[in-house]
């Protein structure tokens, strides 16, 4: 287990400071990790200091490094890990139970429409496309997304997702990369990015009152 940690640490430290930088094998991913970077930023130099505060700012923190490590997997390897999805989704769950108690049953059954709904949209893309337009990865992430910012604030992820994608593609371009049909990039950074925005700007989208 803590090798393992290490490990996921270890790869998520190297993705960061390619990316950042701007370097191989993560050039495309400049964006999500300079967005990264400027969300927490936002968070250090937005908050009051108070306990509802400190909290959110503690569940921010875990909720970037999280998404720090999903964003690094899934560049290299093309796959969500279940069990990052899995801390993501309990975490997330922390966070309801932590700042708006009231709301974990709504939250939840949000999360169950989400996977009905998104779950038929994937079927039906492969019936009409015939290959899968995104991995199931991708779904089990929308649903743990969900119990972070809600039904009402995914519009905004899967914009800010869909934007993120395509200034990523713009890059592969520019550099000579074949980038479409079934060689697109992998999706889960931008996902994660739209996360991570969704919860750095909308607060209240969780928040009490």
């Amino acid at each position: 287990m803590i090798a393992e940690l290490r490990k996921t640490a270890t790869r998520t430290g190297h993705y960061l400071a390619r990316a950042l930088a701007c370097r191989e094998p993560y050039r495309d991913q400049v964006i999500v990790a300079w967005l990264l970077v400027a969300g927490l930023i936002g968070i250090l130099t937005s908050g009051s200091a108070n306990q509802t505060w400190a909290i959110y700012l503690l569940l921010s923190v875990m909720l970037g490094s999280l998404l720090a490590a999903i964003c690094a997997i899934d560049a290299r390897f093309g796959i969500i890990p279940d069990r990052l999805v899995g801390a993501l989704a309990v975490c997330g769950f922390a966070a309801v139970w932590l700042l708006d108690l009231g709301e974990i049953m709504y939250r939840l059954a949000e999360v169950v429409f989400v996977l009905i709904a998104i779950v038929a949209f994937r079927s039906i893309y492969r019936w009409v496309r015939g290959y899968d337009g995104f991995g199931f990865g991708d779904v089990k992430f929308l649903a743990a997304a969900t119990l972070w910012i809600g039904f009402g604030s995914l519009p905004a992820l899967l914009l800010i997702a869909v934007v993120s994608a395509l200034a990523s593609a713009f890059l592969l371009r520019s550099a000579r990369y074949e980038v479409e049909g079934r060689h697109a990039i992998p999706f889960g950074p931008h996902l994660a990015i739209g996360l991570w925005l969704a919860w750095v700007f909308d607060p209240m989208a969780i928040l009490p009152g």
